[in-house]
């Protein structure tokens, strides 16, 4: 044995009747409660032994953290430097040795439960249920204030990961482990979010999805490695930039065709294509004809989307614009909208297949449309639905969280971040341009410039003066 190691005797007095397995669990739980504290006490006293040169004990505090085997109570040592000065700040070494976070009660056990319940249900039931379930009861304001942390963290690291692409010019992931793929699918979509405590009475929060293509499961078939992003963002050219940052972890899309399907919205439409050159745009086939029975009624909106689905593209928009003197006053607004999309997005309104064919480089294609039912399944259900009203933080982690939850990785992305916070990315943004320094004069010329595929405004000047042709 080493002569660190600590030996601990608890005494257990086992009742004579020891009744069914739910009753021996209750005692093993409550053993494990004591057994914990007694190692924590034990550890607390070590310290003192071994505590810094310079610091002395001035006293006990109480703590109590909530695990998943119970609530523990804690009476660890307070530690001040053996000073004269008034101004004395204390520390606590069994916390700093444990990694105890001030104001923080949950242990990560715990805390990885209650954040995944969080993301399905209200805070008020998690808390009803974790208390109804034998776990320490927990308040719906301390689960409220974890979510946000841990979601805003989240958005953080998405803030991080599009800087470091934009604005340092790195890309992120493994060179020579991405993935090549002939072709890329991805979805955009916008939900309305009722808003708590401010001006605006709601607020857009945009998700995409992006797929592989489909995979046969039976009769039927199903997307092939699904991802979603879900966020707040400032406007379409901030949702762009992160999602392509996240897909250039995982992807090189140098030669990948990408079919991007969404409703009417300029983000979509227009924003988009500057951000993947090599891709087709179209309107989302739900909201095309969801619009036109919307104006016209059933049968005219389904001779329409005939006549488009047969690629008669010019026939359809003349047809679109004659019908007007039809249209009754009330439906006007929304005819507009169609005819002006028409007019303006005109190679938007085909079927992808229509331009490309029903099949590509080997790959089978099909009709596209996920995104509204991952928005219902994977949003709203969550925040749109039961009267629900977000302020825009807690909209933005919330949002992260569900990111995470829709992505299979909820668990795995906690389970790495059991400290207090991420680490201040400046020092490693400033090394990474500064690692990017060379003496090859002709390099620059041939680095690649992620932030001219913004749509930012002063983004066209500096991609007008990258396309002037050098000249020695």
């Amino acid at each position: 044995m080493k002569d660190d190691d600590r030996s601990i005797t608890l005494t257990i007095n086992l009742p004579k009747n020891m009744g069914d397995i739910n009753t021996l669990t209750e005692l093993c739980l409550a053993f494990t409660q004591r057994c914990l504290e007694a190692i924590i006490q034990s550890l607390d006293d070590e310290l003192l032994k071994k505590r810094p040169k310079g610091w002395r004990c001035v006293g006990k505090r109480w703590r109590t953290i909530s695990t998943r085997v119970g609530d523990i109570r804690i009476h660890r040592r307070l530690y001040v430097k053996a000073t004269k000065s008034k101004k004395q700040r204390g520390r606590f070494l069994l916390d700093e040795k444990l990694n105890i976070q001030p104001q923080r009660r949950v242990t990560h056990g715990l805390l990885k439960l209650m954040v995944a319940a969080a993301a399905r249900l209200p805070f008020r039931e998690v808390a009803k249920m974790l208390e109804e379930a034998g776990f320490p009861a927990v308040s719906h304001t301390t689960i409220h204030k974890e979510v946000r942390h841990y979601g805003l963290l989240q958005k953080k690291e998405l803030e991080q990961m599009r800087d470091i692409l934009f604005l340092a010019g790195k890309e992120t992931g493994e060179e020579g482990k991405k993935k090549r793929l002939p072709i890329l699918f991805l979805e955009a979509d916008g939900v309305m979010i009722k808003c708590q405590g401010a001006k605006e009475k709601k607020f857009e929060l945009k998700m995409g999805v992006v797929y592989e293509g489909w995979e046969k499961v039976g009769a039927g078939r199903k997307l092939k490695n699904p991802r979603v992003m879900v966020g707040l963002f400032a406007n379409g050219a901030k949702f762009w930039e992160t999602f392509t940052a996240a897909l250039a972890r995982i992807y090189d899309l140098e030669d990948t065709l990408i079919i991007i399907n969404g409703d009417g919205a300029s983000w979509i439409q227009d924003t988009a294509k500057e951000y993947f050159p090599r891709s087709i745009v179209q309107i989302d086939r739900f909201h095309l004809a969801r619009d036109l029975r919307l104006a016209m009624g059933k049968p005219a909106a389904d001779r329409l989307l005939e006549i488009l689905k047969k690629g008669k593209l010019k026939v359809f928009i003349d047809t679109l614009v004659s019908m007007e003197p039809c249209i009754p006053g009330e439906k006007m607004k929304i005819y507009k909208k169609l005819c002006n999309f028409s007019q303006k997005y005109p190679e938007h309104l085909l079927d992808y297949r229509r331009r490309i064919g029903y099949e590509y480089k080997g790959i089978r294609l099909y009709g596209m449309g996920i995104a509204e039912t991952m928005v219902d399944k994977k949003v709203a259900n969550r925040m749109k639905k039961r009267g629900m009203r977000w302020s825009k933080e807690g909209a933005m982690a919330m949002a992260g969280l569900l990111m995470l939850k829709g992505n299979g990785q909820i668990f795995t992305w906690l389970d790495a971040h059991t400290e207090e916070d991420i680490q201040n990315p400046v020092k490693k943004w400033r090394n990474i341009i500064k690692n990017k320094v060379t003496v090859d004069p002709e390099s620059p010329l041939r680095a690649k410039m992620p932030v001219l595929n913004t749509g930012e405004p002063w983004v066209q000047v500096l991609r007008e003066i990258s396309r002037i042709p050098f000249t020695a």
